[in-house]
């Protein structure tokens, strides 16, 4: 059995010869990899693997003098310069990123400020407006308040003047009209004196015409009579009666009728009042 181990320990050591052997040379590759790529600087990541010491099946105890394999994972440099390049870009969109919601932000808080004083703008134009047609409408209304004023004040000058027109046309009118009253008053009463003249002229006429006619026998002394007569427009006696002594009332209407016709005036009003008389005989 120890002679197992030991035929076991030297192919082992034999064995660990090469691998040493090609440990070195990859390091001194990977340091010229590194001296070939100065201008990138990476990260070496390098992970060990130990592999467990060997345990011997008989005892279960572990082989101190088993040999240690060292695993080495090496990262090539084109690798490493993809990831940094990868890295820079996502770097590089990472900023652009930032900067750009960023800029959104400062575009954002822009917006809001100008909308704030825009909105600020509009309620000085707003606040403005309104006081500019407040003091319009109180212009507006003040004049309005001033042209009524002054159509009210004219109004009442006119009617003022109207009513002192119409007063002395009023009495203008009254005063014409009594003077045209007492004008005509006076012409009616020169017209009745002038009528009531006709009047007494015709009828002393009439009583001269039916007088030529009258016949009487005896004395007519003492004796009256009136005699009412209806007499037309041209004077012929329609008719005629007596009221008195019988004899005379008896030959005036006689006399009246034997007249034919009777002078009458040519007067219409003299002439309407003698269609209807009374003539009156008084012998004393």
């Amino acid at each position: 059995m120890p002679d197992n181990q030991t035929q076991h320990s030297g192919s082992t050591e034999e064995s660990d010869k090469p691998e040493k052997k090609s440990l070195s040379l990859q390091q001194k590759s990977f340091l010229i990899s590194i001296a070939v790529h100065v201008f990138i600087v990476v990260s070496l990541l390098v992970s060990f693997k130990f592999a467990a010491k060997p345990v011997d099946l008989a005892s279960g105890t572990k082989d101190t003098q088993a040999p240690i394999i060292i695993e080495a994972t090496f990262i090539d440099s084109n690798v490493l310069a993809q990831n940094k390049r990868e890295k820079e870009q996502a770097e590089a969109a990472a900023k652009r990123k930032r900067d750009q919601e960023a800029a959104n932000k400062r575009k954002e808080i822009e917006r809001k400020k100008e909308e704030r004083e825009k909105a600020k703008r509009k309620k000085a134009a707003d606040a403005k407006k309104q006081k500019e047609e407040q003091v319009r409408q109180e212009r507006e209304l003040q004049e309005k308040a001033r042209l009524a004023q002054e159509k009210a004040e004219q109004e009442r000058i006119e009617k003022a003047k109207q009513e002192k027109l119409a007063k002395e046309r009023a009495a203008q009118d009254k005063a014409m009209q009594q003077q045209m009253a007492a004008e005509q008053a006076e012409r009616n009463e020169r017209r009745q004196r002038q009528i009531l003249s006709e009047l007494q002229i015709a009828t002393g006429k009439i009583k001269a015409r039916i007088e030529q006619n009258l016949i009487t026998t005896g004395s007519v002394a003492g004796r009256s009579c009136r005699l009412k007569m209806r007499i037309a427009s041209n004077g012929l006696v329609l008719e005629a009666v007596g009221t008195g002594d019988d004899s005379l009332c008896l030959s005036l209407r006689s006399a009246a009728l034997r007249a034919g016709t009777l002078p009458m005036p040519t007067d219409k009003d003299v002439n309407e009042k003698l269609r209807d008389v009374t003539l009156v005989w008084e012998n004393d």
